[in-house]
């Protein structure tokens, strides 16, 4: 699946709240440099990719980028925790102690990825596994769930082969 602007949909960070994070790449300076979801319908489209296709989603396309951008502030500075006010997105889910799994997905989308994201902020553990791609135009945020918390990049099959590629391309050069 892709985004209307071509990109393609790729939740591989382990965790809701990271992977809605990744639904832009940023600058180094936490700048987005390619935004994926610039309508309503990227974001449904986003929200079925990861098992979400009935949630209930905020009417604009402003409150998910504003919601987005705070939320990775609190990740990559956990002294802006104390700016992102997850308790207001979360007063607008509904039943939640013992609700069905079909019920949980029709809770409104901002609440359920603020769960998500305060599971991670409030589990040293996790939190201290959350890492940034250092690929080039990427940022994206992934928990790192292999064993000895090696993993370096977001998707080995593009920004760990740029970076490989780009080595190699710099010691042919020099060589040359």
């Amino acid at each position: 699946m892709t985004y209307s602007t071509h990109s393609i949909v790729r939740p591989i960070a382990g965790r809701l709240a990271l992977d809605f994070l990744n639904t832009a790449n940023w600058t180094d300076d936490n700048q987005v440099l390619h935004e994926k979801i610039e309508t309503t319908t990227d974001l449904d489209l986003w929200a079925q990719t990861l098992g979400l296709p009935n949630a209930l989603h905020p009417s604009s396309v402003e409150t998910i980028h504003t919601f987005r951008s705070n939320l990775r502030s609190a990740f990559l500075d956990p002294a802006q925790m104390e700016n992102l006010n997850l308790d207001q997105y979360m007063r607008d889910l509904k039943g939640l102690p013992g609700s069905s799994t079909k019920s949980l997905r029709q809770q409104p989308l901002l609440g359920l990825i603020a769960i998500s994201a305060l599971s991670i902020l409030s589990d040293a553990r996790e939190l201290t596994r959350v890492k940034k791609c250092p690929g080039t135009d990427c940022g994206w945020l992934f928990l790192d769930e292999t064993k000895n918390a090696r993993r370096k990049w977001c998707i080995m099959e593009t920004c760990g082969n740029r970076a490989k590629a780009s080595r190699s391309y710099a010691r042919r050069k020099q060589t040359n």
